[in-house]
């Protein structure tokens, strides 16, 4: 299995590579804008900063803050689920574990994800279904397990990486829908 998902992964990051940066920027841009339509003022959004190999662009996360939404980041530990940190704008990110950004407030626990109305899952590919690849370390897996089970949870992709099946894992744990630069679809 998990060399079905590594070839799966290879083959997104190729694809998404091979994307212009200027198309990747609007794809980036429309995201943002569909994600915005879906925040409410107050909303507690547990979100990511993508990186050059995820949808959604770095300003994702002011983005959402902007349109009134409480940002939460994740701050990945050693092992286990993710911690959460709020989100207080770009210029108080730094580089946390494996060089992603994260803010410079102290973590709170894993189970701060269940205050969450929507959570943004970064994510390789998912499939119509919600089964969702991740980059194979497993840390939203075990997280997305402590979301309230009416959380919205939204895989962040290029449309293209919707695919009609992913390879999965009992440990896997699926996403409820997805927004791609074509809009928001539910599962």
């Amino acid at each position: 299995m998990d060399q079905d998902k590594s070839a799966v992964r290879r083959a997104v990051r190729v694809r998404r590579a091979a994307v212009p940066v200027t198309v990747r920027a609007e794809r980036d841009r429309a995201i943002r804008e569909h994600l915005a339509s879906v925040v409410t003022e107050g909303m507690v959004v547990c979100a990511f900063v993508p990186d050059d190999d995820e949808a959604g662009g770095p300003d994702l996360p002011e983005a959402l803050a902007l349109a009134g939404a409480q940002v939460l980041l994740p701050v990945s530990p050693a092992v286990g689920p993710l911690g959460w940190a709020a989100y207080a704008g770009p210029a108080d990110l730094c580089p946390g574990r494996f060089g992603i950004p994260v803010p410079s407030a102290a973590p709170e626990g894993p189970d701060r994800i269940a205050e969450a109305d929507l959570v943004l899952v970064p994510s390789v590919a998912v499939d119509r279904t919600g089964t969702r690849l991740g980059r194979g370390g497993g840390y939203y897996d075990r997280t997305l397990a402590l979301a309230r089970p009416d959380t919205r949870l939204l895989a962040v992709l290029d449309p293209e990486d919707v695919l009609d099946h992913v390879p999965s894992e009992p440990h896997d744990r699926p996403v409820t829908g997805v927004v791609t630069p074509d809009g928001v679809v539910d599962f």
